[in-house]
């Protein structure tokens, strides 16, 4: 395994590792032991946790998947140093400033990231003078860091949907309890398998959450990074085409 792919790889790992262990500790340490059905050996297993958040928690579980391969797909895509390359910036400039344009279409094709693509947007124009190239450079640019934002806005989203969804499932679980004091007698199995509900929907709604607004967070500051780099380069990039 190369250093790169280990560098990235590796803290996915270890986010996942943690997610699962967390999810197992707080569901556990939240969840009175009272409130869910034991096994023969006295101790509640992570399934039964999960089974007894009833119907609500397969959304939990598909909202946790997608938010994961949100976060992996941010780790893997979302860097400086694929988006915005610092030895293929400079190289690029170097040759738009000596105006070697078809080596500058060459050197853009063979490199998939923000700066080729603007960088090319600007080629493909440069014989329509500096107001439409200027136009080019701006659109694509903004095209493409625009793009960056909304895939984050799918994570931020995420984690504002997750609780949502868990006070919902915690609701029901709330209703199915109260519902068996209408009845003459009251089986404590029975009530205390809606208490469960209740509270095993709030604490994966959280701990989806948590980590989702975690990792939007620090996401937010690699895409301002990379904005604030295209932008500079970009205006560059207008300013040698056009001198």
């Amino acid at each position: 395994m190369s250093k790169k792919f280990r560098h990235l790889f590796m803290p996915l790992v270890t986010l996942t590792a943690c997610f699962i262990g967390t999810s197992a500790f707080a569901a556990k340490a939240a969840v009175a032991p009272s409130a869910l059905p034991e096994t023969s050996g006295g101790s509640t297993t992570l399934w039964q946790l999960v089974s007894g958040g009833g119907i609500n928690m397969i959304f939990l579980g598909i909202l946790s998947v997608m938010a994961l391969a949100s976060i992996i797909y941010h780790f893997l895509n979302v860097s400086i140093q694929k988006l915005t390359p610092v030895e293929f910036t400079e190289n690029l400039l170097f040759l738009l400033e000596k105006k070697e344009y078809q080596k500058a279409v060459s050197v853009c094709k063979q490199q998939d990231n923000m700066i080729s693509a603007i960088a090319l947007k600007g080629l493909s124009k440069i014989a329509h003078g500096k107001a439409v190239i200027e136009g080019a450079v701006q659109y694509e640019g903004k095209a493409r860091i625009e793009r960056l934002w909304q895939n984050l806005n799918y994570l931020g989203d995420m984690g504002v949907i997750a609780p949502l969804l868990g006070l919902l499932g915690t609701i029901i679980g709330m209703i199915d309890a109260f519902n068996y004091f209408k009845l003459g007698t009251i089986h404590p199995m029975v009530l205390t398998s809606g208490l469960a509900k209740a509270m095993v929907n709030t604490v994966f709604g959280l701990i989806i959450a948590v980590p989702c607004l975690v990792f939007y967070s620090y996401f937010r500051g690699r895409i301002s990074r990379i904005t604030s780099t295209a932008e500079a380069v970009a205006a560059e990039i207008v300013q040698l085409m056009t001198r």
